[in-house]
């Protein structure tokens, strides 16, 4: 009785056993057809378009002040600074939106500055110049202490300037949507005397920055 029992339920369940093997089995398919075309899409535009990062370069800076006011620790800078962008793809134009710069010190924050958008053609060099100025408190006696130490070391200071920004590619006449885009450029700047406006300012080394998404 046990057995055919057994046997009745199996015939019973078979049916539903299949029809789920079945749906499982198509839906692997079907997963596997769309991975295996979107691979071979992207395969396909990377060949064709070849795209290649952005390179950064900060090229002249000037620190006109950058003072820290006894007992109180508030930093007083005036920070310009130049970063050419580099568009090094011969078939992407790119299109920098929302384009923002923040100075940090010490890995304090100091201002930040909302810059134009910029339109990059194929091959072009262009150029970013955050105006980055005002007044910020460190927090912290190791901030302060760092700020001594540098300007006793030849008033030159350890700054990191980072950009960010949303970039369209434009492939021919077609424009997606692309990364947001994180330049980081940590540059080493001597301060000019308040003393010598009319000098030129002191010798920028051009420093590489970093970028990433």
């Amino acid at each position: 009785m046990g057995k055919a029992a057994s046997t009745v339920s199996s015939l019973l369940c078979c049916p539903c056993r299949c029809l789920f093997c079945g749906v499982l089995s198509c839906l692997l398919s079907v997963l596997t057809c769309v991975l295996f075309s979107a691979g071979l899409v992207a395969l396909i535009l990377y060949l064709l378009f070849r795209p290649h990062i952005i390179r950064a370069t900060a090229v002249s800076a000037d620190l006109s002040a950058f003072t820290l006011t006894p007992r109180t620790w508030i930093l007083l800078y005036n920070l310009s600074l130049a970063v050419q962008l580099h568009n090094p793809n011969s078939r992407i134009a790119l299109h920098y939106l929302d384009v923002a710069a923040r100075a940090y010190y010490e890995g304090q924050p100091l201002a930040d500055a909302r810059l134009p958008d910029l339109f990059q053609g194929t091959g072009e060099t262009s150029s970013l110049k955050p105006q980055l100025a005002g007044d910020a408190p460190l927090v912290g006696g190791v901030a302060a202490a760092g700020f001594r130490r540098e300007a006793a070391e030849g008033a030159t200071f350890s700054l990191d300037v980072k950009i960010s920004a949303h970039i369209k590619l434009s492939l021919w006449v077609i424009t997606v949507p692309g990364p947001k885009t994180q330049i980081d450029c940590p540059v080493r700047i001597q301060r000019r005397n308040a003393t010598d406006d009319d000098r030129p300012p002191p010798e920028f080394h051009p420093t590489e920055c970093r970028v990433w998404f």
